[in-house]
């Protein structure tokens, strides 16, 4: 079984990057629209078998459950590695064979780029890793695992490099899949003006413009 885990930290501490740019309140709603996004993208991607949001936060967890989403609580979440290692231990237990970690801060990823993440986790189901990297190459931003505990995870600077020399270490395969949608994330002020560059709408796209207008 291929489920896809959503670790998600508390909003009202996301965004830090983009402090000094948005307010602590503009950032929590970022966080929360980011969330929500990427949870309903993945909700009309194909091939996953199961969603799971990892999370400390009491909102993020009950609208989780009210979309049908299977939540994994924390008491609190130490940092965004933990949590996924933790909810991929989890999944197994529960019959995971391959686990999809993908972060909730890609606002142009679309369910046709989760369902291709899937199916190319299905394609030989044999031991090894499948890494998405950031759009500058040196982060990831989404990581396909068999199983799920095959590796350790790095997220951070420099985890692109990390996670690939865990699989070489170990005698695993280890591909790179470049999907335009969830290479790019937004962290910074750059990354916002780039979304914003960009022609396509979103909810999340709308509220930053309205947010920029006003500063």
């Amino acid at each position: 079984m291929i489920f896809a885990i959503l670790p998600v930290k508390s909003p009202r501490d996301a965004k830090q990057r983009l402090k000094g740019f948005l307010s602590i309140e503009e950032r929590e709603t970022l966080a929360r629209m980011l969330y929500k996004q990427t949870l309903a993208a993945l909700f009309r991607a194909e091939g996953i078998d199961r969603v799971v949001v990892a999370t400390s936060d009491c909102e993020i967890a009950e609208h989780a459950r009210s979309s049908g989403v299977l939540v994994f609580e924390e008491d609190q979440q130490i940092s965004h590695s933990v949590s996924a290692d933790a909810a991929c231990l989890r999944a197994m237990e529960m019959g995971a064979s391959t686990a999809l970690l993908v972060p909730i801060d890609v606002p142009t990823a679309t369910p046709d780029d989760f369902s291709r993440l899937a199916a190319s986790g299905r394609l030989g189901m044999r031991p090894g890793l499948i890494v998405v990297p950031s759009a500058d190459g040196t982060g990831t931003n989404a990581l396909v695992r068999t199983p799920p505990n095959c590796i350790e995870s790095r997220f951070g600077p420099g985890s692109f490099r990390a996670h690939l020399d865990q699989a070489f270490s170990k005698g695993l395969r280890a591909d790179v899949l470049r999907l335009p949608g969830l290479m790019f994330d937004i962290d910074t002020p750059e990354d916002v003006a780039e979304l914003l560059a960009r022609t396509e709408e979103s909810e999340v796209s709308s509220f930053l413009r309205t947010a920029c207008a006003s500063k």
